[in-house]
């Protein structure tokens, strides 16, 4: 009997990572050189201007930007090469607005996966209310890899927020593309009861040990459909389901493994899952201290 193969692990082909020459787009440009890259992959490093200004200034900006931008794509170039890779390295200089300009060169390139720094010290401070990063996620066509943490080594200890919809297959499936081989995911799954505080005060603490498992294994069976496309995708993973609020519950797990990756699905154009809509997605993405992964479903 001939065993089935499993498929393997997508491949980034082409990477789009933006610069806007701060320590945050320096540490975009470190996870890039370290992703697992296709045998050939073209990666854009995208730098843009703001196009209103007088022309002597343009041009001058041009200039010294275009000599930044060839030096820092030459030092990725030398970095890749150094790790085995055989990727290319293309530098654009681009005039406009960050946001719709990098939505714009993701599209015409079709682009796997776009890359981008955080600023301050506060994670992704404003990633859901209207800055770049917001604006690419939303629009963009690709998954969207929000660099945070200081780049040291390839991702160890990915974590991946998941509920019962196609999104949390996508972000789970596409996960592997920025992973080594047979890296482990953990997934984490909060389940709520509804009800609870008006309940409980008349149950037996056995009483409520009962009524809370009621829903978790209600949850347990919707994870069933992920757990079977996991399987066939041959990847390994551990899973939790805990009892909490989504915020709490992926913030808590993200500290205790010490997570340097959370991967999160999104629905089409309008922002994360439903496993964290409204303010549990803008205050998770907030406060969680390590890189963040957003996928969207395939158009």
């Amino acid at each position: 009997m001939t065993a089935t193969r499993k498929p393997l692990p997508p491949l980034l082909r082409k990477v789009l990572v933006a610069t806007d020459f701060s320590p945050a787009g320096a540490r975009a440009v470190e996870r890039t050189a370290r992703l697992p890259l296709a045998p050939g992959a073209a990666v854009t490093l995208v730098h843009a201007l703001p196009g209103r200004a007088p022309r002597e200034f343009v041009e001058q900006a041009r200039e010294r930007a275009g000599r930044t931008l060839a030096v820092i794509a030459h030092e990725l170039h030398a970095s890749l090469h150094a790790a085995g890779s055989s990727a290319s390295v293309e530098a654009r200089l681009v005039f406009g607005k960050p946001a719709p300009t990098l939505v714009r060169q993701a599209e015409s390139a079709g682009t796997d996966l776009v890359v981008l720094g955080r600023h301050g010290r506060r994670p992704v401070r404003d990633l859901f209310l209207g800055s770049t990063a917001e604006h690419v996620i939303r629009y963009g066509p690709s998954p969207v890899l929000v660099v945070h943490g200081l780049v040291e080594d390839a991702y160890r200890r990915p974590l991946v927020a998941v509920d019962a919809e196609e999104t949390a297959r996508h972000a789970a499936g596409f996960l592997p593309a920025l992973l080594e081989p047979r890296t482990s995911l953990r997934l984490i799954h909060a389940y709520e009861s509804p009800l609870e505080y008006m309940v409980f005060p008349g149950l037996t603490r056995e009483e409520r040990t009962r009524y809370r498992a009621r829903f978790k294994d209600s949850a347990l069976r919707e994870l069933r459909p992920l757990h079977r496309h996991l399987d066939a995708l041959g990847l390994r993973y551990r899973q939790a389901v805990e009892h909490g609020s989504p915020y709490s519950i992926i913030l808590k797990e993200a500290r205790q493994h010490r997570a340097d990756l959370l991967a999160l699905g999104t629905q089409a154009r309008s922002g994360v899952s439903r496993i964290l809509l409204g303010s549990v997605a803008t205050d998770v993405v907030r406060e969680v201290g390590c890189d963040v992964l957003v996928v969207r479903p395939p158009a």
